[in-house]
């Protein structure tokens, strides 16, 4: 899909269709032009793919395959020295799969900058609508990349709070007894946690930044490092209520804490919810990301942002005391 997107908004990339199903798809032209070349082409990589699957299985053996598992390997010993060290092992792989999807997301977001904008400014009545959705501005580069990253909140957010959700489950599945059972006080382990899922926040949000001005780049949207860099660091306020909402739940309610910790990043879908189905304005207001600052497109908005860092770290504490 995301091959399409990027085919279909650039002239010169329209060739990446062809690497693409929803790209074939799309060339096939169903009740316009019917052309058949697409889906004979999509047909063509089915049975190539059968063929290939059934004369690998029929090499394939109990346990074995082109690519065999080892039967074994040497310990791994690498950041087990403290609970802090441990946090920061745990945390590597999901933040490297996390960072490259949202990395590849706001690339594409990059890249189609002066295609989107340039069809919004020419067709006002979709800007319109999309200013009535909660998503307004999207007719200047910046102004389009702050309202996006609002996005990148709730991917981040998310994240965070499945962080710690995966703490209070290795402590039901008795996966982190030997852990706890050493002279290891449970605040030690969770301000371990806190200070990784927080470290690692800032690597996405960065990546973030860093993806979508190689994208507008690469088109000459003409938006600034600096300037796409303090867009994705802006949403960082509301990724530290979702980790302090986490934190909370893991003390008083450890069942919830996926769920209560998505919760301040699920905000944004009220936002939305209450500016497009004329909701009285106090509802929108709820929301934290009604709070937040259109950066780049507007300065950051220093009192609102201290203030959720605020209750976010208020958040932490009490947890901490649960």
């Amino acid at each position: 899909m995301l091959l399409k997107m990027v085919g279909d908004g650039i002239a010169s990339l329209e060739w990446l269709r062809w690497f693409t199903p929803f790209g074939m798809a799309a060339l096939a032209r169903p009740y316009d032009g019917d052309h058949l070349w697409p889906l004979a082409v999509l047909g063509a990589v089915c049975v190539l793919l059968v063929v290939a699957a059934i004369a690998a299985a029929g090499r394939r053996d109990i346990r074995g395959g082109l690519l065999p598992s080892p039967s074994g390997r040497a310990p791994r010993t690498v950041l087990l020295g403290s609970p802090q060290a441990f946090a920061v092992r745990r945390l590597l792989r999901p933040l490297a799969a996390w960072s490259v999807g949202i990395g590849t997301y706001f690339l594409l977001i990059g890249v189609l900058a002066v295609s989107l904008t340039t069809f919004l400014a020419a067709n006002p009545r979709f800007a319109e609508l999309a200013e009535q959705a909660g998503f307004g501005g999207l007719v200047t580069v910046e102004g389009y990349v702050a309202a996006l990253y609002a996005l990148l909140a709730v991917a981040v957010g998310a994240f965070v709070a499945v962080r710690l959700a995966g703490l209070a489950q290795g402590e039901t599945s008795r996966r982190l007894t030997l852990l706890l059972a050493q002279p290891i006080s449970r605040v030690r382990v969770l301000a371990a946690e806190i200070t990784a899922s927080a470290g690692g926040a800032v690597a996405p949000t960065t990546v973030a930044g860093l993806a979508t001005w190689a994208g507008t780049m690469t088109v000459g949207a003409g938006l600034g490092l600096l300037e796409a860099l303090s867009g994705a660091w802006n949403v960082l306020p509301v990724v530290f209520l979702c980790l302090g909402s986490g934190a909370l739940a893991l003390a008083w309610a450890p069942r919830t804490v996926a769920f209560v910790g998505c919760v301040p990043a699920a905000g944004g879908f009220l936002n939305v919810s209450a500016d497009s189905w004329g909701w009285p304005t106090w509802i929108g207001q709820v929301s934290p990301f009604a709070h937040l600052a259109a950066v780049p497109k507007a300065p950051v908005g220093w009192f609102a942002a201290m203030t959720m860092m605020a209750v976010g770290v208020l958040a932490v504490v009490v947890g901490a005391a649960g």
